[in-house]
């Protein structure tokens, strides 16, 4: 019996593996697009804060008026999101409520590596140049879902993603 030959072998391995690769490649890009998207109303801004302090903020630094008469002086080294998977106001186990935003696969990784640098200290979140709040990072934030918690009521909660998303 004869053998086909060397090169027709390496070459029928050769087409399967781009045949393989390329269904991998289709099989990412389908569950990328079909990953559901919340437009922001506008964008949320996301930075570390260098310093919290009781007092109006001055044109000589970085930083955005707080709620109370204060400023959250921030570092620059922010990240912007523009969309999200999902908002959900979600009940806690003690009774109080929190807001849970899914982040997109494109803003995950600078999101975690933003809260690995800020694991201890705050970010302020900023919509249209207004803090809306002011979490404390826990620890690094991994896989995109960003939990926000602070003894919220349920209509504290719905008030707080309305705000985060402008819908």
């Amino acid at each position: 019996m004869r053998r086909p030959p060397r090169t027709l072998m390496i070459a029928s391995v050769v087409v399967i593996a781009l045949a393989a690769c390329a269904v991998a490649l289709t099989a990412v890009l389908l569950s990328v697009a079909r990953q559901p998207r919340v437009d922001l109303a506008a964008p949320l801004l996301i930075y570390p804060v260098a310093q919290h302090v009781p007092a109006a903020c001055t044109a000589d630094i970085l930083g955005f008026a707080g709620p109370e008469p204060s400023c959250y002086q921030v570092v620059e080294d922010g990240i912007e999101v523009k969309r999200v998977s999902s908002v959900d106001v979600q009940a806690l186990p003690d009774g109080t409520y929190g807001v849970v935003l899914h982040l997109l696969s494109g803003d995950r990784g600078e999101f975690e590596e933003l809260t690995a640098k800020a694991s201890g200290k705050q970010l302020v979140l900023v919509v249209a140049g207004r803090v809306v709040t002011a979490p404390t990072v826990d620890a690094p934030i991994k896989g995109g879902r960003v939990m926000l918690t602070g003894q919220f009521t349920e209509p504290d909660a719905d008030r707080l993603a309305f705000e985060l998303t402008g819908k």
